[in-house]
């Protein structure tokens, strides 16, 4: 790369094996994603580009537009019966899309095959809600598409939404602690896309003895995504490379507008579980939204 040409690198530092390690390094301005593997047993460096399947779906679908496939995920494939009718209202407006559920089997081996140099610390989690997290960020990465929890409801086509940027993420408001305000719950990318890999970088670095505090949240999930935003746009910042399009955070009316505390407060017939709950009702609360979720926590 000239010397002089802006970069925006993230690290990351990651236990492989006994005697290996694994630093995540990716640059802004190229949109690529570079990693370096040493030893420590060994003086020697592997650089690498993204592999030759990202290459491929770069092709395939443009370096820069959201592909139609919808990524969700459940222990196995018998899905509760709540899940399976949310799901459907996902395939009803979607109908040309593809639509891929993954078990747990298929997360391990989608790990062990296309990100090998994570696999210590993804075995490290002790909670499998931490694996869920740290898949579908993956997911993004590898395939593109779009990630949605399967407590979320279609309510209108995605495809207009998806025109609006390279990595679309949504905001709740009304009173959410600013740390959680960028929830993983709902996220969509173009495939190969460098964000993701500041994610990565943020999850090999953290200290999983400090089970203080927000634990889960801060180690794979919203409070992690968040501070991965904000690194990634600091980073373009100090180094003047634009954003316009690039990641872009939703209005919260498009994808999050119930927020936790909300069918309880503002919104008692979205408050599913509850003899209140019509989700008909639910829908003319909100216009312009997307989808809603009703904030099940099938994870707990």
């Amino acid at each position: 790369m000239p010397i002089g040409k802006p970069q925006v690198c993230a690290f990351g530092l990651g236990l492989v094996s006994a005697v290996s390690i694994v630093v995540v390094v990716v640059c802004l301005k190229s949109n690529s994603t570079v990693w370096a593997l040493g030893s420590t047993s060994k003086a020697s460096t592997l650089i690498r580009t993204r592999d030759a399947a990202d290459e491929e779906y770069q092709l395939l679908y443009g370096t820069n537009k959201i592909p139609h496939i919808l990524h969700q995920s459940w222990v196995n494939n018998s899905v509760p019966e709540h899940y399976s009718t949310w799901r459907q209202s996902w395939v009803k407006n979607h109908q040309h899309w593809e639509f891929k559920l993954w078990t747990d089997a298929d997360n391990d081996a989608l790990v062990r095959q296309y990100m090998p140099w994570f696999l210590a610390r993804y075995e490290e989690y002790d909670e499998p809600v931490m694996r869920a997290d740290a898949v579908r960020y993956l997911y993004m990465h590898k395939y593109g598409g779009v990630y949605a929890d399967l407590d979320f409801e279609s309510l209108k086509p995605l495809d207009p939404l998806l025109e609006d940027g390279q990595v679309l993420l949504g905001t709740l408001g009304r009173n959410s602690p600013p740390e959680h305000s960028i929830p993983n719950s709902f996220m969509a990318s173009a495939p190969g896309h460098p964000f993701w890999m500041f994610c990565f970088a943020k999850m090999l670095s953290a200290n999983l003895a400090n089970r203080v505090g927000s634990f889960v949240e801060t180690v794979t999930g919203p409070i992690m995504l968040k501070q991965a935003l904000d690194e990634y746009r600091r980073r373009q910042e100090q180094d003047r490379v634009t954003h316009d399009g690039d990641v872009v955070v939703l209005p919260q009316e498009l994808v999050y507008p119930i927020v936790w505390s909300d069918p309880m407060t503002h919104y008692p017939d979205c408050n599913w579980g509850a003899s209140d709950f019509s989700s008909d009702a639910c829908h003319r609360h909100f216009e312009d939204a997307y989808a809603v979720t009703y904030w099940a926590h099938g994870w707990r």
